[in-house]
């Protein structure tokens, strides 16, 4: 649940900074090219850069609550997968065959072990599930099994859930086999299961009380360079630089280096990392 973990106070903040600072120079930008470097230019200028900054808060909140209602699914999915993991092979065969109601309305019959079997489309059809920890890879003898078990039941087709990734024999032999084996990777599982059952706030808490307090130097340093904050170093460097350059400002230029050296440091890092991994 690590990339589910909102942004840190220092982050927000200078997310909405950058943003009104970039509304501002554009706004003050435009006017300075209609009437050039005059007083009613800042003043208009600034003006149209706060409407601006308006207009992108408004369209924000949209898309943040937008955003919020699909990381809710998200997150309710998976945490709905790893309960399923925990249930008897009968009882989280037949949940499984509910999330898959609204995308493959299947006519339940009755449910066995690790499978539901009905009809859907007029075709006698079989719903499997492969229950194993994320963590793992679903072998192509797991799949060969579950081929065998259909085979045996004489079923026409046959939907596969797995709530980990296949390997690529797995896939194979999937598609080979007569008639196919559709399968419903973990990506679309996680997707049917959050439509059913979005995360509550109880369950965003509870992942917020999760997070790690970090004690050691090495530890924030880990944090500081991670590579997935390197582009917004990169974004926040040259947009101090281009405000250095058109204002002449003594003051941008270092925070400015700072923000490079630190994307830099977060690339470097990363090459280190990949070539101690071919060693």
């Amino acid at each position: 649940m690590q990339k589910y973990r909102p942004k840190t106070a220092l982050a927000e903040i200078s997310d909405r900074l950058l943003r009104a600072a970039a509304a501002a120079a554009a706004g003050i930008a435009w006017f300075i090219y209609l009437w050039g470097l005059c007083l009613p230019a800042l003043t208009a200028g600034a003006a149209l850069g706060a409407m601006l900054w308006l207009c992108v808060r408004q369209f924000s909140k949209q898309a943040t609550r937008k955003r919020e209602k699909q990381m809710r699914q998200m997150i309710g999915g998976e945490l709905a997968i790893e309960r399923l993991l925990l249930e008897s092979p009968r009882k989280a065969a037949f949940q499984c065959a509910l999330w898959l109601a609204p995308r493959y309305p299947l006519e339940m019959h009755k449910a066995v072990e690790w499978s539901v079997i009905g009809l859907l489309d007029g075709q006698k059809t079989c719903i499997r599930l492969i229950a194993c920890h994320h963590s793992q890879k679903i072998t192509a003898q797991q799949v060969v099994e579950c081929a065998r078990e259909a085979r045996e039941r004489q079923m026409e087709q046959t939907l596969l859930c797995l709530t980990a990734e296949a390997s690529a024999d797995a896939l194979s032999y999937a598609a080979s086999f007569k008639p196919p084996i559709k399968i419903i990777q973990r990506s679309e599982l996680i997707e049917l299961a959050g439509y059913a059952h979005p995360a509550t706030d109880e369950d965003l808490r509870s992942i917020g009380r999760q997070k790690r307090t970090r004690h050691s130097a090495q530890e924030w340093l880990a944090v500081v360079l991670d590579a997935s904050r390197a582009r917004r170093y990169l974004c926040y460097g040259a947009g101090l630089g281009t405000l250095a350059l058109f204002t002449g400002s003594r003051y941008y230029p270092i925070p400015a280096v700072v923000c490079l050296g630190l994307y830099a440091a977060c690339r470097l890092r990363k090459l280190n990392r990949r070539r101690r991994w071919t060693d």
